[in-house]
């Protein structure tokens, strides 16, 4: 019988020729099993077929497509079955991918680039650090030369919601405003998670929000498309066929607004929103705090100790959340020039942070090959020795003893393999997360832009404070 740790080897080289000759199965993983290292995997029933010949630099003809929504709309998966790349769908401690990450894909003779974009309601960002982000993306495109210009929006909306909500709305709202009336004939309105079960009810939604105004009414009436998108990499590429169809450059209005007129963000159509909003936050925990400041005097006279302690507690919370909010306000008060610089202090952080994190997984990989490469040599040795001391005691008398010493050699063989096994996999896991990183970071539209348009583009000064770092890593 072959030893386990030889196939776990062998099917490490299997993989890793696999990775090295282009070879992409059309499945992801979803389990390790460990000891065994079976693989459970759930195989896609329709592929795509992938145009290796896209070029990684962008072009002024490239069709570049934004795809936003709420989270959990099914943005990655969307842009995975047009692309047949792996999307991460949320973003890791160190992957850094709430920034817009580009993937591409080669259609009707068209270079397409579509931008992964974070929601407004992300559970790990404020909508402020959104807002912000998107306004830097957006303009700084804007900015370069010669400019990147979108195409076409790709709005995705999860038809399985009951209900436009708080969080929905204001994503919407919040949309409508980025893109400007003039851009709307250019948005796709499309509706994602549709399941036989719910085919009547989410049938009535569709009807509700493009007959409401303040949902998609408005929208339609200015030349937004509606489509329906089954979750099928043929409904997908429908989408972007429309857009490549529609041969349009357009401009949105935060771009315009931040651009041509110079405007702070706060002084944007989407800015005033968000503003807006937090000025409203602002004022609720000031209420908060008077009210909770009178029953604290309350405490005080009566001598209620432990509810004094309770009410201090809340007071300095809500005095905190106040503080937050004006500082909010003040960070959108930045210009385009202000914004470029927060970023690039921003990706150099950003990078010493990766750096930092790529050499602490150096150490333990290197620990865990010296570890692997010691035990590998102790179970060739004790594999021969175990072999011909079973052989003297089988042809012995074989008593109990003799039998115990063998069972417990052959034990300690098998936990020798196990260990073998587990670092093998643990090595593996390091070495797909460094892929990973990598691979993510290449994908950052901002790293993208780096290389379009030359120094003197708007990501320009991003990109040499990088490769500043990256040369002295």
């Amino acid at each position: 019988m072959v030893p386990d740790q030889f196939l776990v080897f062998a099917c490490r080289g299997a993989i890793q020729d696999t990775v090295d000759e282009g070879i992409k199965p059309f499945s992801y993983t979803t389990r390790w099993s460990i000891p065994t290292m079976k693989e459970k995997t759930t195989e896609y029933t329709d592929r795509v077929p992938v145009d290796k010949d896209v070029p990684e630099d962008f072009s002024p003809t490239d069709i570049f497509i934004p795809v936003m929504g709420v989270t959990g709309a099914g943005k990655s998966t969307f842009i995975s079955l047009c692309t047949d790349e792996d999307v991460p769908i949320g973003h890791s401690l160190h992957s850094s991918t709430t920034s817009p990450s580009v993937y591409s894909l080669r259609r009707k003779g068209q270079v397409v680039r579509l931008i992964d974009t974070p929601g407004f309601d992300d559970s790990k960002r404020s909508d402020i650090d959104v807002l912000t982000d998107l306004a830097f993306h957006l303009a700084s495109a804007y900015q370069t030369n010669p400019k990147i210009l979108l195409s076409g929006i790709i709005y995705l909306h999860p038809i399985d919601q009951p209900r436009l909500a708080g969080t929905a709305r204001k994503n919407l709202a919040m949309f409508k405003l980025l893109c400007g009336d003039k851009s709307l004939q250019s948005v796709v309105l499309a509706t994602t998670m549709w399941r036989d079960e719910i085919q009547a009810d989410a049938t009535q939604r569709v009807t509700q929000l493009e007959s409401t105004p303040e949902y998609w009414g408005r929208m339609i009436e200015h030349g937004s498309s509606v489509f329906r998108h089954d979750n099928t990499p043929g409904s997908a590429l429908r989408i972007i066929d429309h857009i490549i169809a529609r041969r349009e450059r357009i401009v949105l209005s935060i771009q315009k607004q931040m651009v041509d007129e110079h405007r702070t963000i706060d002084q944007t159509s989407a800015g005033q929103l968000e503003r807006h909003e937090i000025i409203k936050e602002k004022e609720r925990a000031a209420r908060r705090l008077e009210e909770n400041r009178e029953e604290l005097e309350a405490s005080l006279r009566a001598k209620e100790q432990q509810n004094v302690h309770q009410l201090s507690e809340e007071q300095q919370k809500y005095e905190r959340e106040i503080q937050q909010k004006d500082h909010d306000i003040e960070a959108l008060r930045m210009s385009v020039a202000e914004l470029q610089k927060q970023k690039e202090a921003q990706m150099v952080r950003e990078e010493e942070e990766l750096q930092a994190f790529y050499a602490q997984q150096d150490a333990k990989y290197a620990e865990m090959s010296r570890e692997l490469a010691a035990l590998l040599q102790q179970d060739t040795q004790t594999s021969s020795d175990n072999s011909s001391q079973k052989e003297g005691a089988a042809a012995a008398a074989g008593s109990q003893e003799e039998k115990a010493i063998v069972e417990r050699m052959m034990n300690k063989m098998n936990d020798t393999g196990l260990r073998i096994q587990m670092l093998s996999e643990q090595m593996d896991a390091i070495e797909n997360e460094r892929r990973m990183l990598k691979a993510q970071e290449k994908k950052k539209f901002a790293k993208r832009g780096m290389q379009y348009g030359g120094a003197g583009a708007a990501f320009g000064g991003i990109a040499a404070g990088a490769a500043m770092l990256c040369s002295v890593m």
